[in-house]
């Protein structure tokens, strides 16, 4: 088992912290155990335990892992090798970042240790070597790593080589599959696999090949300017036929819709490989969208299906929630719209006064800032200067100088009410 060094107690912030942690999970021959995390981060029993639940939520939320605990009291990672993959590619880049000292003393000797240990051949893992390979699939792919992604690649790299060397090589359907063949990662790719066919007996599975590939897509960073691949040439074409369907949908324009086009684009560009191999993002967005936005969501949505039918995706609440918000702002921006104030005076009857509520977030695509006000309290200090629409279900009088006032009596809002209300929104 590697010893692994401890830094001074208490310099750790949580972030870093729980880097570690997952770092140690995958390290090789490592046990792990609150003891040992203890140790290693300088925190007692309880924050060791804390940072294990906490790591251990965020893997399975994002990437479909869970930390459990053996018999022996140790801990390890369970999944899918490609999971487990995708994971460490996140939280090792991640790593660099916050805890780069760890990664040097503790995770990069580790991985290398591994390798001599196995008799993989040295040419596969000399630091001099990876560089050139690096170097030679930046040049395949016209890119430029910057210094961090270089010095991630070598490591992951190592680490691919140890978890080849095991038959610990990643499983992916069909789709997937003929995705990754379809893009520009997948040439580059095969320089790494060249590299390692001269060096071991066995060529790498290809499997391997399409991995390496998707190592090289989740590193991407989208241009629309210069991006001209066939398959970023067809992104484009179902980017530009979304916004006309998301057009069509709603009977809003948007004044610049090569500038939304290119935003969407770099956004859908990541979207995609998220979806198609199963990477979480925050889970907590779609569910206040839908609540504060109930009609632009919907119509997010609707305006996703010929998209998604052209990728053969179906893409989560939480990825359509970010789009959702990506048309909202350009409806705000381009039509130089600031959110709109509205007063709902409330009274004895709060499922009324949600009902109206949900009623007005379903008349337009634009936000709302919704504010409550008390009928006793309109009248004692009337409505605040920024307000533009005030809406009541209750009888109310207004004083002498007052934004207008919508009384919505019956429940749903009236044909004609619903009209006045979006032209007092909406311009």
């Amino acid at each position: 088992m590697m010893t692994l060094l401890a830094p001074p107690p208490s310099v750790l912030s949580s972030p870093q912290r729980r880097c570690q942690v997952l770092l140690m999970l995958y390290l090789p021959g490592q046990t792990v155990t609150p003891e040992i995390v203890g140790r290693v981060n300088g925190v007692d029993g309880a924050i060791a335990r804390q940072d294990i639940a906490e790591t251990s939520d965020e893997i399975q939320r994002y990437h479909r892992l869970n930390i459990i605990t053996q018999q022996d009291g140790s801990y390890r990672i369970e999944g899918t090798a490609l999971d487990r993959r995708l994971c460490l590619l996140h939280w090792l880049r991640r790593a660099l970042r916050l805890c780069p000292d760890f990664v040097q003393h503790n995770f990069t000797p580790a991985l290398k240790s591994e390798l001599r240990q196995h008799g993989i051949a040295k040419a596969l893992y000399d630091d001099t070597n990876l560089h050139a390979l690096v170097n030679l699939c930046a040049r395949r792919l016209n890119r430029q790593f910057e210094t961090r992604d270089r010095e991630f690649l070598r490591l992951y790299l190592q680490y691919c080589l140890v978890q080849h060397h095991y038959g610990q090589t990643p499983e992916f359907s069909e789709p997937q599959l003929v995705w990754m063949r379809m893009r520009a990662e997948y040439l580059a790719a095969q320089e790494i696999v060249r590299h390692w066919q001269r060096r071991v007996a066995q060529a790498p599975h290809i499997n391997e090949h399409c991995f390496l590939a998707l190592l090289f897509m989740m590193l991407r960073t989208p241009d629309p300017l210069r991006d001209c691949h066939p398959q970023d040439l067809r992104l484009r074409e179902a980017i530009t036929g979304m916004i006309a369907r998301f057009r069509e949908l709603s009977g809003m324009a948007f004044s610049d819709e090569q500038g939304l086009a290119d935003q969407l684009y770099v956004h859908l560009c990541q979207a995609l490989d998220r979806s198609l191999f199963g990477i979480g993002i925050d889970n907590t967005l779609p569910e206040e969208i839908t609540r504060l936005y109930p009609r632009l969501m919907r119509t997010t949505r609707n305006a996703f299906s010929t998209f998604e039918e052209e990728y053969g995706v179906t893409f989560s609440d939480e990825e359509v929630g970010l789009v959702a918000v990506i048309f909202g702002a350009w409806l705000m921006q381009e039509s130089d719209l600031q959110e709109k104030q509205v007063l709902l005076l409330t009274g004895n009857n709060e499922a009324l006064e949600m009902e109206l509520e949900q009623q007005l977030r379903e008349l337009t695509l634009l936000p709302l800032n919704i504010k409550r006000l008390t009928l006793h309290a309109f009248q004692q200090e009337g409505a605040p200067k920024e307000v533009a629409l005030i809406v009541t279900p209750y009888t109310t009088s207004l004083p002498l100088f007052s934004p207008p006032l919508i009384h919505a009596a019956e429940m749903p809002l009236g044909d004609h009410q619903r009209q006045r209300i979006r032209e007092l929104l909406e311009h």
